[in-house]
């Protein structure tokens, strides 16, 4: 036996090592992309409420109808605070242009030409009541109100 063999590990430990460092090394990669270390884009979607309204004239006066998510005539939306957004696709079914104007939050549509869609998105920081207009209308009087409100877990 020469003098090499005797600094030399013995099979079964040699084994044991490597499926160890192997063990050690998958954790340490399950840790990283698990953390999102190797995710260029977010894999879970913010949360959010989509509905959709349409301007029609109702009993002579101009009206938020909703469509898909709350099936009201100017409807009172509730909506989460935090992350969570309000979506909202409006249409112009009405014969004259409109425009959806929320109040506290300082977001509108464009300018809906009879048959056009936009879609408007946002977040409410916290608890609040959003009234919601026609900027078209002169009279400027409020359509509805949108409810944030704060969803806490049920202990």
């Amino acid at each position: 036996m020469s003098r090499a063999s005797g600094l030399k590990m013995s099979d079964g430990k040699f084994v044991m090592i490597a499926i160890a460092g192997t063990i050690a090394a998958f954790a340490i990669l399950l840790v990283v992309v698990s953390g999102g270390g190797v995710r260029h884009v977010q894999i879970f979607l913010p949360e959010k409420t989509e509905n959709t309204l349409a301007f029609r004239e109702v009993d002579g006066k101009t009206a938020l109808v909703g469509i898909k998510g709350i099936a009201q005539v100017n409807p009172t939306m509730i909506m989460r605070t935090g992350d969570y957004a309000l979506e909202l696709t409006v249409i112009n079914e009405d014969d004259r242009p409109h425009m959806l104007y929320i109040d506290g939050v300082g977001v509108s549509t464009k300018v809906l030409r009879p048959g056009e869609t936009d879609v408007i998105s946002f977040q409410s920081p916290g608890e609040a009541v959003y009234n919601y207009y026609d900027y078209m209308d002169d009279s400027r009087e409020p359509l509805g109100q949108i409810r944030a409100v704060k969803v806490t877990a049920f202990d």
